[in-house]
C-alpha cells in the first residue's frame, strides 16, 4: 500500500511540472508567431565596407526596411552575402528593436590580371573580385600570365604583388608589371629595372631590389637585367653597346673585384665577369 501511495504522490508532482512546461512552449511558440508577424526590419548598418556600397549589400542580402525580423536567418544573410568575391568574412546580428546590424570584412585587391585585353582586379588569394574599365589608370601591379594555363607562375604573382603591397612598395613611373609561364620564371619589371625574382622569399627579395637599385643608381649604370634568384648573390647584366658584360654583386655588397676582359676565349664569346658590391 505504501508503495501505491508513494507513486500517486509522485505523479500528482509531476503534473504540475509537465503543465508549466506546456505553458512556456505556447508562451514561446506565440511570441514567436507575433514577432515573425508584427516585427519588421526599421533599420540596416553596414560597417567595414569600403568597395561596396551600402545599396550594393542591401540587395545582397534581400533585405530592407519593410522586410519581417525573423522571415530570413541570420546565416542565410551571411550566405547570400558570400557570393560576392569581395566579401571575405560577415557577421550579422539582429535585436528586437528591428535593428539589423551587419560586419564586413572585405577582400583586398593587390594586382590587375590582364587576361587578353581584359583587366580584372585580384586579391592575394588569387580571386578574381571584378572587371575593370579599360579606362581605369592601373596603380596596382599588372600581371601578364595565364591564370588558367599558368596556373602556379599566376598564384607566384599573385603573392610577389601581396609582398610588394605589404612592403609599400611603389614605382615612381606608376608602372609595375609581373611576367613568367613558370614559378622560376617570374620576373618584375619595376621603374627601368627588369627583376629576375623566381619563386618564394619576396619579401627578402624586395630588400635586395632595393639595395641594387640605389647601387645601379649611384653608378649611372644602364642594365638589361637583375638576377635575385639566388640565395647569396645578386647577378646584374649591364647594358652594352659593344661586347656583353656579366656583373655579379653578392647580397652583402662586398668591394668591386675586376677581372682582365678575354678577347681570345670563343667560348665565352669575347665576354667580361667581374664581382661589384
Amino acid at each position: 500500500m505504501d508503495a501505491r501511495k508513494t507513486k500517486r504522490f509522485d505523479a500528482k508532482k509531476k503534473w504540475p511540472l509537465i503543465l508549466t512546461a506546456a505553458a512556456v512552449v505556447l508562451i514561446i511558440t506565440g511570441v514567436t508567431v507575433l514577432a515573425y508577424q508584427y516585427l519588421f526590419i526599421r533599420e540596416i548598418n553596414f560597417y567595414g565596407n569600403r568597395h561596396l556600397s551600402g545599396d550594393e549589400l542591401r540587395k545582397l542580402t534581400g533585405c530592407s526596411t519593410s522586410s519581417r525580423l525573423f522571415s530570413v536567418s541570420a546565416t542565410e544573410i551571411y550566405s547570400r552575402l558570400r557570393k560576392s568575391p569581395w566579401i571575405k568574412q560577415a557577421i550579422v546580428r539582429k535585436d528586437l528593436t528591428g535593428r539589423m546590424d551587419v560586419y564586413i570584412t572585405e577582400a583586398v585587391a593587390v594586382s590587375v590580371l590582364m587576361t587578353g585585353e581584359n583587366p580584372y582586379l585580384v586579391d592575394r588569394d588569387g580571386v578574381i573580385l571584378e572587371e575593370m574599365k579599360k579606362t581605369q589608370v592601373y596603380f596596382l601591379p599588372l600581371i601578364r600570365i595565364d591564370n588558367e594555363s599558368a596556373r602556379e607562375a599566376f598564384h607566384e604573382a599573385v603573392e610577389l604583388a601581396g609582398a610588394l603591397q605589404d612592403g609599400k612598395v611603389a614605382a615612381q613611373s606608376g608602372n609595375i608589371e609581373i611576367t613568367g609561364t613558370r614559378p622560376e620564371d617570374i620576373t618584375l619589371r619595376f621603374d627601368d629595372i627588369v627583376a629576375r625574382m623566381g619563386a618564394g622569399e619576396f619579401a627578402k627579395k624586395i630588400e635586395k631590389l632595393y639595395f641594387v637599385k640605389e647601387e645601379i643608381s649611384k653608378r649611372n649604370m644602364k642594365v638589361e637585367y637583375v638576377d635575385l634568384r639566388f640565395a647569396d648573390k645578386i647577378v646584374v647584366k649591364p647594358l652594352s653597346h659593344g661586347g656583353d658584360a656579366d656583373t655579379q654583386a653578392d647580397a652583402a655588397g662586398k668591394t668591386r673585384k675586376a677581372r682582365p676582359k678575354k678577347s681570345g676565349n670563343k667560348g665565352a664569346g669575347g665576354r667580361a665577369k667581374g664581382n661589384v658590391g
